[in-house]
């Protein structure tokens, strides 16, 4: 069965693009001319993936994302313009999952979308079994705490795991600085604790065999946050 993808944007050119490219990678496409066209088609359709504008003529994206988030969890992609890294952020915060400026690589979206699919279990369930991920000679066992590089178990302080179980339990998804913060501390810490997030990536980075140069694991999006991404 073909999945279905949501295509909320104003503009009939970027729906037409979106419409023919995905379904020729054998998706199904419903297409929402504004927020609230795409909050009711999302209700009706219950689409598998949405690709959301962030800047719509009626509701803001994030506000649109807002609202989704109340009763669903399926996988939004922000398609994003002339938006400010503060408004991807807020809509990241607000529960997006990934974002794809224009104008964009139909590869690369098709891409996009097909690894949140994956991830969301639309195609056949996740990597993770048992909360153990596997990848590139890591293994990486959530449930008993357990990190092996290369057959080689590795101990991790307390919050390089509370840091590496955040980022590798939602693979692929950009995870804002905010939201990375107040999973491995708490929500009291803020904008002040984000050198020390740095710190405990570039440790955790050294541990995993992970270059930030050319990652293997942790890519940091900058001005954004950080994304998993080993497979």
């Amino acid at each position: 069965m073909a999945t279905k993808v949501l295509a909320v944007d104003d503009e009939p050119q970027i729906l037409t693009a979106l419409s023919r490219g995905l379904q020729r990678a054998g998706h199904e496409v419903i297409v929402a001319r504004n927020g609230e066209d795409g909050l009711a088609a999302a209700a009706a359709a219950q689409p598998d993936l949405i690709l959301l504008d962030l800047r719509l003529p009626d509701l803001d994206g994030i506000e649109v994302v807002r609202r989704l988030r109340t009763w669903s969890d399926v996988p939004i992609v922000l398609l994003s313009g002339e938006g400010s890294e503060r408004a991807r952020v807020a809509a990241l915060d607000a529960g997006a999952d990934d974002f794809v400026d224009k104008p964009f690589s139909m590869d690369e979206l098709r891409a996009r979308v097909a690894a949140l699919l994956r991830r969301s279990g639309a195609r056949g369930g996740d990597r993770a079994t048992g909360g153990r991920l596997e990848c590139e000679g890591v293994v990486i066992d959530l449930a008993n705490h357990r990190l092996l590089v290369d057959d080689r178990e590795v101990r991790l302080t307390p919050i390089e795991w509370r840091l590496l179980s955040t980022l590798a339990s939602r693979p692929d998804r950009i995870q804002t600085y905010q939201q990375v913060i107040h999973a491995v501390w708490d929500e009291s810490h803020g904008e002040e604790t984000r050198q020390s997030l740095r710190v405990h990536l570039r440790t955790l980075r050294a541990k995993l065999g992970d270059d930030a140069a050319a990652p293997r694991f942790i890519v940091t999006e900058s001005g954004l946050g950080y994304r998993w991404v080993g497979s």
